[in-house]
Formats: structure tokens, C-alpha cells, sequence
């Protein structure tokens, strides 16, 4: 509910599946490194099983230290290639965005996926603007559960932690708030659905962005 984020300073997004879909975008990535190093393609319901997890540890799962360096290679050069096309914003986040800038928040974003890329992204976009803070993975810190990014973020907004609080649509999010110790708003508008993600008792949770920002909630 959106007078739960106006209690806080300084609140931090996760991007994909929370600010973002670019779930077509990451399929076909990872259809490129499938079919490279498998033969075959992967379904949208598999490649979304894995959005939110650092690249650099799933795929050396999946295909083996020896190939990890490749295959985040050829996943991040074939993302970069059809990501502009095929991303666009989850319905209500620009209300929501320009709301909580009103309101005078500090706003930053918290990712896993690249922070080069994701502020290119914004960028392109048209929501940088509201963001002081965005950082990823190749940003000297280390992916989400870990709290490095939302410990960096607090100590760059001076903002402490009982006023911060993370919104993300994934347990990862959820596992990085707790660890951060800091409230997590979870939105089940990405991958995992409400029930799933009420299963890691979040501080907050709705349905969606859109019902984040209607008052819609728990």
C-alpha cells in the first residue's frame, strides 16, 4: 500500500519483474547460450525461473566452470541486442515513480543484472531521472541475497536502515532485505506468484506495482 512506502526516506527498487518486463529480452538470451552449449531452446518458464539469480554462478552451474566466462558472454551480447526492443515498463510504475518523488524520497535500484546495462536501459526508458542511486552486478559489489548494494545505497544516501526499505518480486529480494535488516515490500509482479512469496513472510505484499500504487496490498 502506497501510505506504507510514504513512511520510509529512502526506498530502494529491485528492476526486473518489479520495475521492469524484460522477461522476452532474458528468454531469448538464454535460448542463445542454451543453444550453444545444449542444442536446444528453453522455455519462458524455465528462463524465468532463473531472473533475479547472479549470471556468473547460474551458468557456471548449468554448463560448467570451464565454459562459465563464454557463456555470460554470449548471454549479456545477445541480451544487449534485443533488450531496448523488448523491454517496457510494468503498468503503474511511472505513477508510482513520480508519487514518491513528490513526496520527496530518495529512490535507487538494487539489480543483479548488469549496472551498465540497467542504467542504459532507464535511460532509454525515460526514468532515470528519478533515481539517485543505480547499481548492479560489475559495479564492485557483490549480487543480491548479499547486502553489499543496499548497504553501499544506504551509506550513499545517508539514509538509515529503519527508513529504508527494499521492493522486489522475488525471494532473492526478500533473502537481501532480511540480510540488509532492513523491511521488504514484496510484489508479486514478476516470475513468483503472491502465494509463493507470502510463503517467505515479507514485511508487505501486493499484487502488483499497479496495486502498490492504487492502495491495494497487504
Amino acid at each position: 500500500m502506497i501510505n506504507i512506502l510514504e513512511r520510509y526516506d529512502s526506498v530502494i527498487f529491485d528492476l526486473d519483474g518489479t520495475l521492469i518486463d524484460s522477461f522476452e529480452a532474458i528468454n531469448e538470451a538464454f535460448n542463445e547460450v542454451f543453444s550453444t552449449f545444449r542444442d536446444r531452446k528453453i522455455s519462458f518458464k524455465e528462463s524465468n525461473s532463473y531472473v533475479g539469480v547472479p549470471l556468473e554462478g547460474l551458468l557456471g552451474e548449468l554448463f560448467g566452470k570451464e565454459n562459465q566466462d563464454e557463456a555470460i558472454d554470449i548471454f549479456r551480447n545477445k541480451y544487449k541486442e534485443v533488450c531496448f526492443e523488448k523491454t517496457s515498463l510494468i503498468k503503474g510504475v511511472k505513477e508510482l515513480l513520480v508519487y514518491l518523488k513528490k513526496k520527496g524520497k530518495s529512490l535507487s535500484i538494487a539489480t543483479n543484472k548488469t549496472g551498465s546495462i540497467s542504467r542504459e536501459l532507464l535511460d532509454y526508458l525515460k526514468i532515470n531521472v528519478f533515481f539517485d542511486y543505480v547499481y548492479g552486478v560489475y559495479d564492485g559489489f557483490e549480487g543480491k541475497p548479499s547486502p553489499e548494494i543496499i548497504h553501499e545505497i544506504i551509506k550513499k544516501t545517508g539514509i538509515s536502515e529503519i527508513s529504508t526499505i527494499l521492493v522486489g518480486d522475488s525471494p532473492i529480494d526478500i533473502m537481501t532485505a532480511k540480510n540488509a535488516g532492513i523491511p521488504i515490500f514484496s510484489v508479486a509482479s514478476g516470475n513468483h506468484s503472491y502465494d509463493e512469496l507470502e510463503t517467505y513472510n515479507p514485511d508487505y505484499l501486493s499484487i502488483s506495482i499497479s496495486g502498490l500504487a492504487s492502495g491495494d496490498g497487504k
